[in-house]
């Protein structure tokens, strides 16, 4: 069991995706986020800060809809095998010989547990439906970043152009900040991941270290390996000698997790 359980968005928080079949259409013929499964599930504090960015969105008179939420790392590790199948194919275009759509994806996908999206703290906006009054279609990201960004959302590009990859892509770093800013991206997204049980090298050692992260210990980069660092790190934590440390390490005691996790985050 993850130290940390995912939970259902709020109910009032539209996907794109139609009752009838398909995308957009009204919104009233729409299918809640949180009925699409797993796909409709966030880490808690992120569920908060997605419902509190929806009702902004509807006060400012915009349409807030979800393509996609959270990613089941299974899904994921589906999709990098598509993307890598490209890749190794030279990258076709779609139009080329050498390109198959039911075995290839062109667009980029980040590793199995590597994605904001398999910690339950990342959501793709589905930009073409925001219709802000009073704003260009050229403007419209515009003003969804002015409401997402105070409210602790990161957009994944820097500059607001509607035309660009991934211009849909937000993240909730949230208690995580510290890891991203100290270890990046890849890290932070791996260490979200681990706490709700969608890291690729899920088990007590990937968790323990995540945990760690949260807490501001310096350990490098969570790779699943207990080392020296690791276990200095949680004898400070805990407040026991580095014997016991490593007795809890051996024994996969997840009676700590409840420990670290009610350690402050840095």
């Amino acid at each position: 069991m993850p130290p940390i359980k995912l939970v259902p968005v709020d109910l009032s928080i539209a996907s794109s995706y139609s009752k009838s079949g398909g995308t957009g259409g009204p919104r009233a013929n729409l299918i809640p986020l949180a009925r699409l499964g797993k796909a409709g599930i966030a880490h808690p504090e992120v569920a908060t800060s997605l419902k509190i960015l929806s009702d902004a969105v509807a006060a400012a008179g915009g349409d807030f809809r979800i393509t996609e939420c959270h990613r089941d790392v299974a899904v994921q590790r589906a999709a990098r095998t598509k993307y890598d199948n490209w890749v190794r194919a030279g990258k076709p275009t779609s139009n080329a010989p050498g390109w198959n759509a039911a075995t290839m994806k062109s667009a980029f996908v980040a590793l199995p547990g590597r994605s904001g999206h398999n910690a339950g703290r990342s959501i793709d906006v589905h930009l073409s439906e925001l219709k802000f009054p009073g704003a260009s279609s050229d403007k419209q990201l515009d003003r969804l970043w002015d409401l997402a960004i105070p409210l602790g959302w990161k957009p994944i590009i820097k500059t607001s152009d509607e035309g660009a990859k991934e211009a849909w892509h937000f993240d909730y770093p949230g208690e995580l900040s510290g890891v991203m800013a100290r270890l990046g991206y890849e890290q932070w997204a791996l260490c979200g991941a681990l706490m709700v049980g969608h890291g690729d090298i899920q088990g007590f050692p990937a968790v323990t270290q995540a945990l760690l992260c949260r807490a501001g210990f310096d350990i490098g980069k969570i790779d699943g390996a207990i080392g020296p660092k690791s276990i200095t790190a949680l004898s400070q934590a805990l407040k026991v000698p580095e014997a016991v440390a490593k007795m809890k390490v051996l024994s996969q005691d997840e009676s700590i997790w409840a420990a670290l996790l009610s350690l402050p985050v840095a």
